[in-house]
């Protein structure tokens, strides 16, 4: 509790911000800005961020993949391994949210509308519907059972380039597990529209026991994989990852080295982030300082009579505190209901970039890249934004007071 003599320097600054109405409204208004407009572009690429690294993330890569080390170096899927009970004990717990044993048969399809190159991903459909919502993107047919051979599930930009239907049938080139050149028929079951064109036109999906037929010519009856796509929370769970395989034989790659386009995308955003931040820095610092020194210029009058009557100076740094903590409250509750406002909404509605070109999504690296940015705002950029705008105002009131009180021992 404050005890008189606070109590009154503390209504004393009060008052003394109210005289000051346009002055102390400025700077009240700067540093509420400031904390917006930080805020702001961090939760802005933020949210552009995670958009890009979840699209990365659900194209057949999670956020990690543990791959056989021939794969992991020449993409040989020529041995694939067997995807062990106790291996699958290892991976399969907390904080691992989705696994996917897969094996990977490159291929292409010769009709008369053309040709294409293709990813045949063969896929045990009960692990891989907790990896990817792929079975709920099928527009036609159904996906890929555990059981039945002999059928895929297409892209609808494959379907739409080459006149597929379900019920269709492709014939898929490729080389068998001996380097033998073989074609094979695949009854069409499913179509589903997932990702972007790329994406859809490459990768169709088989069940293991038809990649099996189709590569090694037989079935093992065993669920083999060239690597195992892995979904956690985040890319921070790597050492966990890493010390369950440790002893293995298996490498472990992350969406980064994976995609190291993209990562590189993410990186050049993250130094934006910083460059920004530099810039808002600077602009703050000069935003609040001038005036906040201009108004105890303006007080120096004041501030002299009070001393000819007997104020100490420790009294003039306990005033500039109280100023301090008042400005810090008002801005604080101003900035958080701009913040609330504006980030709270464009969360829900997003920011809609597409007519920046024309409505046609831009892929990279076979990735879509999002058309409308939903900024994330957390807790951390909020503290750590508004702890610097705290600082800067901070420094500036004590070193506007200290100008001023080393003006009034000039002139005492």
């Amino acid at each position: 509790m404050l005890n008189d003599e606070n109590r009154y320097l503390f209504k004393f600054a009060w008052k003394s911000i109210r005289r000051h109405t346009g002055r102390s409204f400025f700077i009240g208004f700067s540093v509420s800005m400031a904390v917006v407009i930080a805020v702001w572009v961090i939760a802005f690429f933020d949210g552009l961020n995670g958009q890009i690294e979840e699209a990365v993330v659900n194209t057949n890569t999670g956020f990690f993949q543990v791959q056989d080390p021939v794969y992991a170096k020449t993409t040989d899927t020529g041995k694939p391994r067997p995807y062990t009970p106790e291996l699958r004990a290892r991976l399969e717990t907390h904080p691992t949210l989705a696994t996917s044993p897969e094996v990977v048969l490159d291929g292409n399809i010769s009709t008369p509308e053309g040709a294409a190159g293709l990813f045949a991903i063969g896929v045990v459909p009960e692990l891989h519907r907790k990896l990817l919502p792929m079975a709920q993107k099928i527009v036609a047919g159904s996906f890929v059972d555990g059981s039945t051979e002999g059928e895929v599930v297409i892209g609808s930009e494959l379907a739409r380039l080459f006149k597929f239907s379900v019920g269709d049938q492709l014939v898929l080139n490729y080389q068998d597990v001996t380097g033998d050149l073989r074609s094979e028929l695949l009854k069409i079951r499913g179509i589903y529209h997932y990702n972007s064109m790329s994406f859809e036109k490459r990768f169709v999906y088989i069940n293991h026991p038809t990649w099996q037929r189709l590569f090694l010519n037989r079935n093992s009856g065993e669920i083999l994989f060239n690597r195992i796509v892995i979904n956690t929370p985040g890319i921070q769970d790597e050492p966990v990852i890493r010390q369950r395989i440790a002893g293995q034989g298996l490498e472990l790659k992350s969406w980064k080295q994976l995609n190291p386009e993209m990562a590189v995308v993410l990186e050049f955003h993250d130094g934006m982030i910083k460059f920004f931040f530099f810039i808002i820095a600077v602009t703050i610092t000069m935003t609040i300082l001038t005036p906040v020194r201009m108004l105890w210029q303006e007080r120096f009058k004041e501030l002299k009579m009070m001393n000819v009557i007997g104020v100490s100076v420790g009294k003039f740094w306990k005033l500039g505190f109280y100023e301090v903590v008042l400005m810090i409250l008002f801005s604080g509750a101003s900035s958080a209901l701009i913040l609330v406002g504006l980030i709270g909404y464009q969360s829900w509605s997003g920011v809609d970039f597409r007519f920046l070109s024309d409505g046609i999504s831009i892929e990279r690296a076979g990735i879509k890249l999002p058309g409308i940015i939903y900024p994330r705002l957390s807790l951390q950029q909020l503290a750590v934004t508004f702890s610097f705008v705290i600082f800067v105002l901070g420094v500036s009131y004590l070193w506007s007071i200290y100008r001023t009180l080393r003006r009034l021992e000039v002139e005492a």
